[in-house]
């Protein structure tokens, strides 16, 4: 007879199959379909350099020492320590074009593949890993813009499907 053979991590289960689970995962989650327009995120616009916002009235934010409002935001400060990050967004276009939003550290250097959004092609995530020995701070930009429309015409796009997540991996 062979129960309880399962092992995970070195951890063998108890007598009636249940793993005993330490530690817990931090991570930050911003960004849940909310609407909002655009217009209320202070974005003076949607130029390359310019900051990019995402919006969320109530993140999730485990990650102890980092700063995420609620609300509209296009920077956050994290601890010390190793993250994961993805994040996604859309924006409207005036015709065919692309928009690239990439995240910054504070000396103005690109720090993750900037997500890519088409107004006729695939968009994709923008990724990274972050190795901090101190505290620092980021910022969402625009690193990429070709017939962007303004943010007064953005109207709730940006909101309804921007997202951010962080993953601390320690």
């Amino acid at each position: 007879m062979s129960h309880n053979a399962n092992v995970i991590n070195a951890v063998e289960p108890t007598a009636t199959g249940a793993f005993s689970v330490t530690g817990r995962a931090s991570f930050v989650r911003f960004g849940q379909g909310e609407s909002d327009n655009y217009a209320n995120s202070g974005a003076a616009s949607m130029a390359v350099s310019a900051e990019f916002f995402f919006y969320d009235t109530a993140p999730l934010n485990s990650i102890a020492g980092s700063t995420f409002n609620s609300g509209w935001v296009s920077s956050f400060t994290l601890p010390a320590g190793k993250y994961q990050i993805t994040y996604q967004s859309h924006v409207v276009f005036s015709a065919t074009g692309v928009c690239g939003i990439g995240l910054y550290n504070a000396s103005g250097v690109l720090v993750a593949t900037p997500m890519q959004i088409g107004s006729v092609q695939a968009s994709n995530n923008g990724v990274g890993f972050l190795d901090l020995a101190t505290a620092s701070t980021f910022t969402f930009r625009v690193a990429q813009a070709s017939n962007v429309s303004a943010v007064g015409s953005q109207g709730n796009t940006p909101s309804e499907y921007g997202h951010i997540f962080i993953l601390r991996v320690q």
